[in-house]
């Protein structure tokens, strides 16, 4: 668990995973030091490299360059103090799922060497529906809807086990949904993917314009964490409502143009 520099004694009874809501005196020191968290970034990149030994012949010259990078902004978003941050401000939840769903599970994607391993018939059967470009991108839709909503929201704050169902559900539903548009099976799923992203994308603005919009604060958990940065608690929440819509709708637009890209580019015949 992170150490970090608490406000007074004025704070809300829970402490979060990242760590009590800090202040700006003390804020670069508060990195996450959860040996359980710290080891699976550990194992995750010792076991990518045995994947690279084992099929590296086989791999795309950019694939371990991926890898590093997503490996990276997981390690940005979950360990450097951004990950404390975020027990004061909505607004740094905002960026911090952004970094996870948005930059992290595309370079994750692509970083993967297809047909590297081979999975039981069984694990195939359970994950052929996130195949389909419609269910992965409604799968992951309904996570970022479900994980805005005050109630799993607080949850999450409150329990470590509902924190961790929250970011495993968006990394997951995010990989299975840009795997869709990045790395589709056939080019005709590729389209479909990219027609699913785009209806993601609404979706991703009309949150973000419900958080800019809303008359009060909807987390009443950040009302007493926001002062010490200059924000009220409804100022934060359009922050990330703000943070949201333009940075989230620039990625989706920047990262489904290199799709749409790399579709165009596939024959004619081979789209349909």
């Amino acid at each position: 668990m992170p150490t970090a520099t608490p406000l007074a004694e004025t704070l809300p009874s829970i402490i979060p995973y990242c760590g009590a809501p800090p202040v700006p005196d003390g804020f670069w020191s508060a990195w996450n030091g959860d040996p359980v968290l710290l080891s699976v970034f550990a194992l995750a990149a010792v076991g990518y490299a045995a994947l690279v030994k084992r099929h590296g012949a086989g791999m795309a010259s950019h694939q371990p360059w991926c890898f590093a990078a997503g490996w990276l902004v997981l390690f940005a978003a979950f360990v450097s103090p951004l990950c404390n941050l975020t027990s004061a401000l909505f607004s740094a939840r905002v960026v911090q799922h952004l970094l996870t769903i948005q930059v992290a599970a595309p370079l994750l994607v692509l970083s993967w060497p297809m047909g590297a391993l081979r999975w039981p018939n069984w694990a195939r059967v359970l994950a052929s529906p996130l195949a389909v470009p419609e269910i992965a991108w409604g799968l992951f839709g309904l996570f970022l809807w479900v994980w805005h909503l005050p109630g799993p929201y607080m949850a999450a704050l409150r329990f470590d086990t509902v924190l961790w169902a929250m970011h495993a559900s968006l990394l997951v539903g995010a990989v299975a949904a840009w795997r869709t548009v990045l790395a589709p099976d056939d080019a005709a799923m590729r389209g479909r993917g990219l027609l699913s992203a785009f209806g993601t994308s609404v979706h991703l603005a009309i949150l973000a314009a419900l958080l800019i919009f809303a008359p009060q604060p909807l987390f009443v958990y950040h009302l007493e964490t926001t002062a010490p940065w200059g924000l009220s608690a409804l100022a934060d929440q359009q922050l990330g409502g703000l943070i949201m819509g333009v940075v989230g709708a620039a990625v989706y637009v920047a990262v489904n143009l290199y799709a749409l890209a790399r579709w165009l580019m596939v024959p004619e015949r081979q789209r349909s």
